[in-house]
């Protein structure tokens, strides 16, 4: 019983959301990536439940994404790290 409750718990983590999800400008988010000690809830960017962020845009991503990665000094920081096609600025 102990086992399958283990797998059920991985199964519904993992089976919210798409492992690398494409945005425009060239941006591909990777929730895999974001399940760390830092950011380990979906309540974190989701207001209450998985599922379309309130808000987002490109104002709410270079606002919370890069003060995170800033915060945590994890993830890119630079503009080349998100968009795939932009310099580094």
């Amino acid at each position: 019983m102990k086992k399958i409750m283990i797998i059920l718990a991985l199964l519904s983590q993992n089976a919210i959301a798409e492992d690398v999800i494409n945005l425009r400008h060239d941006v591909d988010f990777n929730h895999q990536g974001h399940k760390s000690k830092w950011v380990g809830k979906c309540e974190v960017c989701h207001d209450r439940k998985p599922g379309k962020i309130a808000g987002f845009g490109k104002t709410w991503a270079h606002k919370y994404c890069i003060d995170c990665h800033d915060l945590y000094q994890e993830g890119p920081r630079k503009c080349g790290g998100c968009h795939r096609h932009r310099e580094s600025v």
